[in-house]
């Protein structure tokens, strides 16, 4: 018996997802169940765990969401993976190190840079270099009081400032860790 945590949502429930994520950042929408569950579940998985309903759901947020902020992001990981994986980073330089140890790479991306031309060349559903800042909706959902978040997930995630995002070479610098 395979005891790995499995993910499965509809193709329907993954739009609805999708749609609820980039609503709560542009207006004030309310967090949906699915989502709130669709947020727990991301932030208490591990890598291993998570499945191809998650990342159809972020790639779907991606394509349409172009966020307002455009923070300095970092990831530290032992090996570089693949183009094109959506991955977590870091607002806090000091996470990533935590999360690696000080050993691997250290990864950058300036969101600043990344996006300056996402508005002019792409269209919404087509947008290429975004990122999604999960920790405003963390945040945001503290702050409405009647979240259904576990006080453990407002207070312990949001302290690591997670944002969701497509790794494109182009868009990153990489260091190594020294110490």
């Amino acid at each position: 018996m395979n005891n790995k945590f499995q993910y499965r949502l509809s193709n329907e429930l993954k739009k609805e997802i999708a749609k609820n994520l980039i609503d709560i950042l542009c207006g004030d929408v309310k967090i949906s169940e699915p989502t709130r569950i669709f947020i727990s579940n991301w932030i208490l998985t591990g890598p291993d765990e998570k499945r191809k309903a998650f990342y159809d759901v972020w790639e779907i947020v991606l394509k349409n969401y172009l966020p307002t902020k455009r923070p300095i992001l970092f990831r530290s990981c032992e090996r570089i993976s693949k183009n094109s994986k959506i991955k977590s980073f870091t607002g806090r330089i000091e996470c990533a190190k935590r999360f690696c140890k000080g050993k691997g790479s250290l990864i950058i991306c300036d969101t600043k840079e990344s996006l300056r031309f996402e508005e002019e060349l792409y269209k919404i559903g087509s947008y290429k270099n975004t990122f999604y800042p999960l920790v405003d909706v963390l945040l945001k959902a503290k702050r409405s009081g009647k979240s259904g978040f576990s006080q453990r997930i407002l207070n312990d995630y949001i302290k690591e400032d997670e944002y969701i995002m497509r790794f494109e070479y182009d868009n990153i610098y990489t260091l190594k860790w020294t110490r």
